[in-house]
């Protein structure tokens, strides 16, 4: 009788929540529960997720400064025949968290790597900051200072796709800063600040770049994502007469030297909307952080 053929060993990748812990899929708790060996960015997060009842697989620490050395036991576990799952603290494996190196390895030792999706903050962050999503270039986190951050200023003033940045919230005022002094159309380049993302303070902030960068003075709590324009996008929109209405409704919305009447009745001319409709819409929006706008 001819041995059973073990069980070839898959790595899978399973996206967290970045905060809401309702954001948590069931195929991503399935995932969890159901691995042979759990890396962990921090070994405390499936705990936080699925709370101290539920019975775990062991669970290894696996971050940015060790993730070399876990290779070793991947491959050993994976050829032996087990599932292995990787899980970041949060958000999705590899897009800017350790994870890169685990696939490479798997992939190049031929075993099967599977993804459960999960949130990125990227992803939300593009989906609320109203800039074009069909040319998009992911930059994660900037070189801090030296010739590398000159260098992305550089390209970032050229760059014609929206950009995605992440940015902890203590150095967002200096990175709007560059931002300002290196893009020479600043006053009317738009940027959108997203902060603490699906968490129970998310703040998105909208304006120029050059108008963010006078504004956020003090350092903000938390993580941080940026959505910049694309270079250029200014004067196309401006030769498209359904962009240019849809850029102005934009620029009136986050105008803040215009009052809410007044932002309603400009609105309703340009989109034919009522502008009482109109106005109940901006005064929902201001009414948690201003309950009489005018």
């Amino acid at each position: 009788m001819s041995e059973p053929v073990p069980t070839p060993g898959v790595l899978v990748l399973v996206g967290t929540p970045l905060g809401n812990r309702g954001d948590l899929s069931p195929r991503a708790r399935e995932a969890i529960v159901g691995a042979d060996l759990l890396l962990c960015e921090d070994t405390r997060s499936p705990i936080r997720l699925l709370g101290e009842g539920v019975t775990l697989p062991p669970r290894i620490s696996c971050f940015v400064a060790n993730e070399n050395e876990r290779i070793a036991l991947l491959l050993e576990h994976l050829g032996r025949g087990a599932r292995v799952a990787y899980v970041s603290e949060a958000g999705l494996p590899v897009w800017s968290d350790p994870g890169l190196r685990l696939v490479q390895a798997a992939v190049a030792a031929g075993f099967e790597v599977d993804v459960v999706p999960g949130p990125t903050a990227a992803a939300v962050a593009l989906c609320l900051s109203g800039l074009p999503a069909e040319d998009v270039r992911f930059l994660g986190f900037l070189p801090r200072s030296g010739p590398d951050r000159s260098a992305r200023m550089t390209e970032l003033a050229r760059e014609p796709a929206t950009v995605l940045m992440y940015e902890a919230g203590n150095r967002t005022p200096a990175l709007l800063r560059d931002l300002a002094a290196a893009l020479p159309d600043a006053a009317t380049r738009r940027v959108v600040v997203g902060r603490e993302l699906t968490k129970q303070h998310q703040e998105v902030l909208r304006g120029t770049v050059a108008a963010l960068a006078a504004e956020v003075k003090e350092a903000l709590r938390g993580e941080v994502t940026v959505v910049l324009e694309g270079a250029g996008r200014a004067e196309l929109v401006a030769s498209d007469p359904v962009q240019a209405a849809a850029r102005s409704v934009w620029d009136l919305l986050w105008d803040a030297g215009l009052r809410p009447r007044e932002k309603a009745k400009q609105i309703a001319a340009l989109t034919g909307l009522e502008p009482r409709a109109v106005y109940e819409q901006i005064s929902r929006g201001r009414a948690a952080s201003d309950p009489d706008p005018d």
